[in-house]
């Protein structure tokens, strides 16, 4: 009786295992097919979701703002980007150097462009421009010489001649760079007091430069020893009692601006003089001429 139950015990329990292996084997099974499935489905609802962002307003620029682009107008910037709003984001992304380089290309104002976006799709454009210099004057108009030896194409409407200089009759655009570099360097308080540097080369000096201080002075220098020298204007300007011109091309003296004017003047006149004794001596040997002629 007792081997009875015990078989029938061990049957049962031989029944269980093969139930519980077969249900395992069943859910390993269903695992199985939901893994092989999600390498398909998982991939086709990203890219669903790719398609629906890429149709929608979010992957479109909504808005776009420029800054610190200092005297470039953000007018002129959102042209040369040449992006409006409403344009697909992408037409940035993987190409801000493609269009940094085309506006600076275009407009050489520009030293570089730095893009951003915030708030998902409001475009940022921070503007970094090259330093303004002072002014070449073209007729009776005046453009931006940069520190990057370049002219602006774009006259300005109304130019501060308080802060940077007049820059003129540098034709050559090798002796404008060179020329901006010197100026740079130069200590500020000398550099603000500078209101016009004038090329005028002559047949000893050909790199002789005018340069017109606001203080009213006048400095007499050549162009390869300016930053030299110039750094003398100071304990120089402070010596002289009136308003003088400064010779620093060879060695340095000074003489007042009236005994410049005065000698001008007499120079003029003697000039004239020489002129009017020439028109008499014409007169008179004509009238001789005339006079033989009817004799």
């Amino acid at each position: 009786m007792k081997s009875k139950l015990f078989s029938s015990k061990k049957s049962s329990n031989r029944a269980s295992r093969i139930s519980d292996d077969f249900v395992e084997l069943h859910k390993q099974k269903i695992k199985n097919k939901m893994k092989s499935s999600s390498y398909i489905i998982i991939p086709l609802v990203v890219l669903l979701l790719i398609l629906i962002y890429l149709v929608s307003p979010m992957s479109r620029i909504s808005s776009i703002s420029v800054n610190g682009n200092g005297y470039i107008s953000q007018k002129d910037i959102k042209r040369e980007l040449q992006l409006d709003e409403g344009d697909s984001i992408f037409k940035v992304i993987g190409h801000k150097n493609k269009i940094n380089q085309r506006v600076i290309n275009d407009d050489h104002r520009v030293k570089s462009l730095d893009f951003k976006f915030t708030g998902f799709n409001h475009l940022s454009v921070s503007v970094s421009p090259y330093k303004e210099i002072g002014y070449e004057t073209r007729g009776n108009k005046q453009y931006l010489i940069l520190e990057n030896g370049k002219v602006t194409n774009i006259a300005v409407k109304n130019p501060n001649d308080s802060k940077m200089p007049y820059i003129v009759k540098f034709n050559n655009q090798s002796l404008l760079k060179s020329m901006i570099e010197k100026y740079v360097n130069l200590p500020k308080d000398i550099r603000d007091n500078i209101r016009v540097i004038s090329y005028s080369p002559t047949k000893v000096y050909p790199d002789e430069l005018h340069v017109y201080m606001r203080d009213g002075n006048r400095v007499i220098i050549l162009m390869h020893d300016f930053n030299d020298k110039m750094s003398f204007y100071r304990s120089i300007a402070t010596q002289l009692k009136t308003k003088s011109v400064i010779n620093l091309e060879v060695g340095a003296y000074s003489f007042p601006i009236n005994d410049e004017k005065k000698s001008s003047s007499i120079t003029t006149k003697s000039s004239t003089k020489n002129k009017l004794k020439e028109t008499l001596n014409m007169d008179a040997k004509k009238t001789t001429t005339t006079t033989k002629k009817r004799n």
